[in-house]
């Protein structure tokens, strides 16, 4: 696999083989801007890869287990590919990895009006998103199988991505969900905000944001101390239920 070398107009004609198959198969995804996708799209997208790219490779030879996943959990990365750490020391038919597609990456593609791109390839629609993240998780995996060990940040690594894929950038800007929170709700960590909790205004400062703020609000029995000795209680609120202010009370 690590000696395939594709030039830029045959991987993209591949990777059109890849959508047009994926539109056909999938239940969910018949268009470019899917609203819908499961974790079974993500097994088409490796069987199609190992089918078009790597001439099979997986099927005749991989005898150890991949699962994939489409994860709420990964608010920074757009995928993730986890492997046992003693990779190196254990029979094929054991090795085990995991491969996580953020799915908050593909769902705030479009809430955003900017210029997106993965692995330095501009992108625009949430297919091309989905599949070029695909193929960089994918390259982990071979340079794991063949090396035991995979970064991205490495030149070894970065071969591997262009050969295959004509990838000349190992990062993604893509739109995180904390870009997408930002665009509609105007907060950061650190935003000063007031909320309701059982019929009473609480002020606090936000701590993080997730799906929901984490906000820390001055108490003099919090079981929360900070390095000046102030207690705090902390909440779990929605967005869409604080009020940004600049004074605290």
């Amino acid at each position: 696999m690590v000696n395939i070398k594709y030039d830029l107009r045959t991987i993209n004609e591949k990777r059109e083989l890849v959508k047009n198959k994926l539109f056909e198969k999938s239940k969910y995804v018949k268009t470019v801007n899917f609203k819908e996708i499961a974790n079974s799209d993500l097994v088409l997208l490796y069987n199609l890869y190992d089918e078009f790219f790597l001439d099979s490779w997986f099927k005749k030879n991989f005898k150890g287990k991949i699962t994939f996943k489409l994860s709420k959990q990964l608010s920074r990365a757009a995928g993730n590919t986890k492997t046992q750490k003693n990779i190196g020391d254990i029979k094929e038919e054991d090795i085990k990895f995991e491969i996580k597609i953020s799915v908050n990456h593909l769902l705030n593609f479009d809430k955003i009006d900017r210029s997106k791109s993965v692995g330095g390839i501009e992108v625009n629609s949430k297919l091309d998103s989905l599949i070029l993240v695909f193929e960089h998780e994918l390259c982990h995996v071979i340079e794991f199988l063949i090396y035991k060990k995979s970064d991205c940040s490495k030149q070894v690594f970065k071969d591997i991505i262009y050969n295959l894929f004509g990838q000349h950038e190992t990062t993604h800007k893509l739109v995180s969900e904390k870009e997408a929170n930002y665009q509609k709700y105007k907060l950061l960590v650190g935003n000063r905000v007031l909320f309701n909790y059982e019929g009473k205004e609480i002020y606090g400062i936000i701590n993080r944001i997730n799906k929901r703020a984490t906000v820390m609000s001055p108490s003099q029995y919090g079981k929360y101390v900070d390095k000046s000795g102030q207690h705090y209680t902390k909440y779990y609120v929605p967005l869409s239920g604080l009020t940004k202010c600049e004074l605290s009370k």
